[in-house]
C-alpha cells in the first residue's frame, strides 16, 4: 500500500479518536435513559383511591330535576300518596297544596317544603317522605385518551376524578391535560382553571376548562364538580420523530416534559456506533411555518456541560452518522483486519 496513503488514514484515524472521544457509541447515563414516561401512574392512582371512595355515592345531595319521578308519602295519610314526576317547569301538582317548585331542591328540602304546606292548613306534625324513584338521564362523554371512553349517565354532581374513574383511567398514550368542554349559561362566565402553555380546544357556544392531569393528582380544587351534558376529553399526546442513526427510529409520544436524551433512549439507546452524537439536530416549524434547525450536542448534554432540550410536538431529532466513523469501518472491513491502525469500532 502507498506510503501516503497509510499516513492518512493514520491522521485520520487518531484526529477521528480525538475528536469524537473514542469510535464506540454514546451511552446514555441511567438517569437519562428513562423508559417511556411512568404511563400515567401516580394520576391512575389518585383516580382509584377517588373512585373507590365515591363508589358507593349518595344522593342526599342531590338536586332534583325536570323528568324526576318522585314517591311522596304522608305518614297516616294514604289518599295523599302520590308517585308524580317532576314537568318541564320544575314543578309537581299534589292533592291540597296544589303546584310547588322542586326542582332546584333537595329531596330533604322539598320534604320540609312540603311539611310546612300540609301542616300550616290541613294537617297537624305531618311526616312527609320523598324517595327519588327515578332519576333524570344526566349524560357526560367521556372522550379521547381514556381506557374505557363512551358516554356514561351520572346521577347529580360527579367530580372530574370520579369521571375519570368512571372511564378506567387514562390511557398510556394520553397527553398532559384533561379538557372540560360545556355549554355556556346564561349570565355566568364559567369558572376558568388554565394553565401556562396548555393547548386550548374551543367550541362555538361552549367555554373549556384546561387541567393539567399532573397538578389534579395533588391539588384538590382542580376536582371540579361535572354536570350533565359535560364532554370530559383527554387528548392523545402529540408526537416527535426520532430518525437517522439510532437503533429504533420513529416517533416517540410528546409528554411529561420528554427531552432529546429522553427522546433518543426510547429511540433505542445507545445510539450507533457510527453516530455523531455532537451533530445532533432538531428540525422544529416555528409560528409562521417556516423551518427551524436546533443544533444538540448529546455528549456534552449526558457529561451535564450544557442543558436538555425539551421537545414539543412535531419535532424532527436527526442523528447523523459519522463521515470519518463510517469511512474507518469501511476500511476495516476493507483491508479486513490485516493492519492495526489504532482505532477500534464498538459493536
Amino acid at each position: 500500500m502507498n506510503l501516503g496513503i497509510c499516513c492518512l488514514i493514520m491522521l485520520l484515524s487518531l484526529g477521528g479518536t480525538a475528536g469524537c472521544g473514542g469510535l464506540g457509541p454514546v451511552r446514555l447515563p441511567p438517569t437519562a435513559q428513562v423508559q417511556a414516561p411512568k404511563k400515567k401512574e401516580v394520576i391512575n392512582q389518585a383516580i382509584l383511591v377517588q373512585g373507590a371512595q365515591s363508589a358507593v355515592a349518595g344522593t342526599r345531595d342531590y338536586r332534583l330535576g325536570p323528568e324526576d319521578l318522585l314517591d311522596i308519602n304522608v305518614y297516616g295519610e294514604d289518599e295523599l300518596q302520590r308517585s308524580v314526576r317532576i314537568n318541564g317547569d320544575g314543578e309537581i301538582s299534589l292533592p291540597l297544596v296544589g303546584s310547588i317548585e322542586a326542582a332546584g331542591s333537595t329531596p330533604q328540602q322539598l320534604e320540609k317544603r312540603l311539611q310546612e304546606l300540609y301542616g300550616s292548613k290541613y294537617l297537624r306534625n305531618p311526616q312527609v317522605s320523598v324517595f327519588v324513584k327515578e332519576y333524570r338521564h344526566q349524560r357526560v362523554a367521556m372522550t379521547g385518551a381514556l381506557k374505557t371512553p363512551g358516554f356514561y349517565e351520572i346521577i347529580g354532581s360527579r367530580s372530574l376524578l370520579e369521571m375519570l374513574a368512571i372511564a378506567g383511567g387514562v390511557d398510556e398514550k394520553a397527553g398532559d391535560y384533561v379538557h372540560i368542554i360545556r355549554q355556556k349559561r346564561a349570565g355566568e362566565e364559567g369558572k376558568k382553571v388554565k394553565l401556562e402553555d396548555a393547548p386550548q380546544s374551543f367550541a362555538p357556544n361552549t367555554e373549556t376548562i384546561v387541567i393539567d392531569l399532573r397538578q389534579l393528582a395533588k391539588d384538590g380544587r382542580l376536582n371540579l364538580p361535572i354536570h350533565g351534558g359535560d364532554v370530559i376529553n383527554v387528548p392523545f399526546a402529540g408526537n416527535a420523530y426520532v430518525l437517522g442513526s439510532v437503533n429504533k427510529p420513529g416517533n416517540v409520544p410528546v409528554k411529561d416534559n420528554l427531552t432529546v436524551s429522553q427522546a433518543i433512549a426510547m429511540a433505542g439507546s445507545p445510539v450507533s456506533s457510527l453516530a455523531a452524537p455532537g451533530d445532533i439536530v432538531i428540525m422544529r416549524m416555528d409560528e409562521n411555518g417556516q423551518s427551524e434547525r436546533i443544533p444538540v450536542n448529546l455528549k456534552r448534554i449526558v457529561a451535564k456541560e450544557e442543558p436538555d432540550v425539551l421537545l414539543k410536538d412535531n419535532d424532527v431529532v436527526y442523528v447523523p452518522e459519522s463521515v470519518i466513523r463510517k469511512f474507518l469501518m469501511d476500511f476495516r472491513q476493507f483491508v479486513g483486519g490485516g493492519m492495526s491502525l489504532g482505532y477500534t469500532v464498538a459493536p
